[in-house]
């Protein structure tokens, strides 16, 4: 997961409506390419990611093969049913009664068949319900398998959004300051033709502008690059131009976050139900295995047209066609498998409880990372009120050092550093409330509720 650093923008920010992104397509210098304009709120990027997302059409599509799967497992149950047909030809009988007696007796030739055979089985020992069991459970498997794909593919989107939001927040801050360094560049220039102030001063000035220049654009590229991420993760035409509802995507404080429900959510989480899941996988296969020392019973029949008559075991054949039909049950046990059986319902036995240290693993590992994110969003509630605080003495504490300083009572340097630290200040409010709502997703999205 992307965790984005760079500084952020002011107030219009949280005031704006609808902000537009634009990002230049690799086809846009062609002349017959046209640019859509694609309106989007987290919701609606959300909803696109679901319709959208390679990833989870995989995953639909694995679970409608676990379905299938079931469906193979039901039909063992029904009978088998060949049909077989055949012809061929026969040359004469030569009888070699002794060395230099040969007697040749004349047959049929022509020889043809046509048979039917049905076999059903009509007891497996379980077998057959153990493995429909069993599919059940991989469809079930497959359809947490598809919600925890959604879920992460979610958060990847929710975190991109966010850090478009910071990138675009940090762009208006730059400018912002980029406009008030460059008028009391031209101010300190006014001084310096009165003979006031110092060279050093006016370059000092003019490398802070150019500074705040070189950041502007190094965050114009970054925001490009997670603005085709995003378009990438909801299969967006990298010619389109986005428009994404900034102010929506921050309004989430209208929930109180209690520990103890996100923990009893995050124990339901689609990985805990998948390790229980296969926990039951394993216990099925384990009666399977004692399945399969239990005899087998299937019900078969057969009926036919064959020509010529061999059945009477005379020779020549009689030339008539005849019909023959049989039905019966067979039944089949394997001895030597009740002492082979042993070693595999050992490894069985062993893999359930495997599976079931595996499931608390995952259980204790999802609750440590539930409480650390909970605690980081309550050190995200805590700093933006510290901050609140800070920025004001930092309004302050430059107002007085700007006063002075064109009063000639400052240094130039020091109304610089007082510049560079309100900067700081605004950046790290918007950072942390922009921060906040990446946590508060980042809570339900391990919690198992962001849905």
């Amino acid at each position: 997961m992307t965790t984005y650093k760079q500084p952020i923008q002011g107030k219009s920010f949280f005031l704006g409506g609808l902000l537009m992104l634009a990002q230049t397509s690799y086809g846009q210098h062609i002349s017959h390419t046209t640019s859509n304009k694609v309106s989007l709120n987290l919701s609606e990027a959300l909803n696109r990611l679901n319709e959208n997302s390679p990833y989870l059409i995989q995953a639909r599509i694995q679970t409608e093969v676990a379905h299938e799967k079931v469906k193979e497992e039901k039909e063992i149950q029904l009978p088998d049913l060949d049909f077989h047909a055949s012809y061929y030809r026969m040359s004469n009988m030569v009888e070699y009664q002794h060395a230099d007696q040969v007697v040749h007796y004349q047959t049929i030739p022509d020889i043809y068949d046509a048979t039917v055979n049905i076999k059903m089985p009509l007891y497996q020992g379980g077998r057959i319900k153990i493995g429909i069991k069993q599919a059940e459970k991989r469809v079930e498997i497959a359809q947490l398998q598809e919600k925890q794909v959604y879920r992460e593919k979610a958060i990847e989107v929710i975190q991109t959004y966010l850090g478009i939001c910071k990138l675009v927040a940090l762009d208006s801050l730059l400018k912002e300051t980029l406009k008030e360094q460059n008028e009391r560049l031209n101010l300190v220039s006014a001084f310096k033709k009165n003979g006031t102030i110092t060279k050093e001063e006016v370059l000092q000035a003019s490398l802070q502008c150019s500074n705040s220049t070189l950041d502007i654009l190094t965050n114009e590229r970054n925001t490009k690059v997670l603005l085709n991420d995003l378009k990438t993760l909801l299969q967006i035409p990298e010619r389109d131009t986005l428009l994404l509802d900034t102010k929506s995507a921050l309004n989430t404080n209208r929930i109180e976050l209690l520990i103890d429900k996100l923990q009893e959510s995050a124990s339901n989480r689609e990985e805990v139900k998948i390790k229980q899941q296969a926990t039951e996988i394993n216990e099925l296969g384990y009666q399977a295995i004692k399945a399969s020392t239990k005899p087998t019973l299937s019900l078969f029949g057969t009926f036919g047209y064959n020509y010529p008559n061999y059945m009477l075991f005379l020779f020549p054949p009689h030339p008539y066609l005849y019909s023959l039909g049989r039905i019966g049950i067979d039944m089949n046990f394997s001895i030597s498998h009740l002492f082979k059986v042993k070693t595999k319902l050992a490894i069985a036995k062993q893999s359930i409880e495997l599976s079931q240290v595996q499931e608390k693993i995952q259980k204790d590992a999802i609750q440590d990372a539930m409480y650390r994110r909970y605690m980081a969003w309550l050190e995200t509630q805590d700093k933006i009120m510290v901050i609140e605080k800070a920025i004001a003495q930092a309004n302050e504490n430059y107002r007085i050092l700007k006063q002075k300083y064109f009063n000639q009572m400052a240094l130039h340097t020091e109304l610089m550093d007082a510049d560079t630290a309100l900067f700081r200040t605004r950046y790290q409010l918007l950072s942390a409330k922009i921060d906040a709502v990446a946590k508060y997703y980042d809570l339900l999205y391990t919690s198992g509720q962001l849905n």
